[in-house]
């Protein structure tokens, strides 16, 4: 493996767990052998999440008891993101004998031609967010995701403390107000941008706006000297859009999820 090669898995891996702390919203507790962050004020698995495992068989169901116990006395859900690398080999046994569901299978995307040609809708217009349109962020991660409204201010407020981290808004011709968001950001000291967080209105789907808004920050990503981007795809609407683009898949990321909202 390049390392390139292994830097793109790093990005896959880590970048559910590459956003800073903000005390009280978004906390970074410690546990052996995982990555995690958590939300004190919501109950929600994409705020309250484990994964990047280096567990041993020793040690893995003692930590996802502490997990388990941490989260519990909250009276919050955890989310738990399996990754190619996730250690003890048997990890998802041990989690199902714990109580952990899979509730989304994701396909680790990367994309190397970052000048291959994408088909969009004329009638869709994308552009960068900025902090006047906050309120539509929040509206549309909260509506179109959909998270909860707590939640969707939290990433909003979060993305933008990275650097190089941006939202992006889809307007469609006849319709005021914006139908789609999206984000994406270039971890540190990398040529890799990642894409994030895209959400569409139920009613306005259909339109390629999913592909107009993959194109502009594609287009954004090379202006930056960005040579790679990547992704988690659900396998069931994003994955196949992006696989159509020129994505190709590197590995299998899913998502298990304890406890009630």
């Amino acid at each position: 493996m390049t390392a390139h090669d292994k830097s793109i898995l790093y990005a896959l891996e880590n970048s559910m767990f590459m956003f800073p702390e903000m005390p009280g919203q978004w906390d970074i507790p410690s546990f052996a052998g995982v990555r995690a962050h958590a939300t004190p004020q919501v109950s929600h698995p994409l705020g309250n999440m484990i994964g990047v495992s280096t567990l041993t068989r020793e040690n893995a169901d003692s930590v996802i008891a502490q997990v388990q116990e941490f989260f519990s006395k909250r009276r919050q859900m955890v989310g738990w993101w399996l990754n190619p690398s996730s250690t003890p080999v048997d990890l998802v046994s041990r989690l199902e004998t714990a109580g952990f569901s899979r509730v989304i299978e994701q396909a680790g995307l990367v994309l190397t031609d970052m000048e291959c040609p994408i088909q969009c809708n004329p009638s869709v217009t994308v552009r960068k967010a900025t902090i006047a349109d906050r309120e539509n962020l929040i509206r549309l991660y909260t509506v179109g995701y959909p998270l909860p409204e707590k939640l969707a201010a939290i990433y909003c407020d979060l993305l933008w403390l990275i650097e190089n981290g941006n939202h992006y808004l889809a307007f469609l011709d006849g319709v005021e107000k914006p139908v789609s968001v999206s984000s994406m950001f270039a971890p540190p000291n990398s040529t890799i941008a990642v894409m994030q967080g895209a959400a569409t209105l139920n009613e306005h789907r259909g339109n390629g706006i999913y592909t107009a808004m993959m194109a502009k920050r594609l287009a954004d990503a090379r202006a930056m000297g960005k040579d790679t981007a990547v992704l988690q795809g659900d396998r069931k609407t994003s994955a196949p859009i992006c696989m159509k683009i020129g994505f190709k898949e590197v590995c299998s990321i899913d998502f298990y999820v304890w406890g009630n909202a």
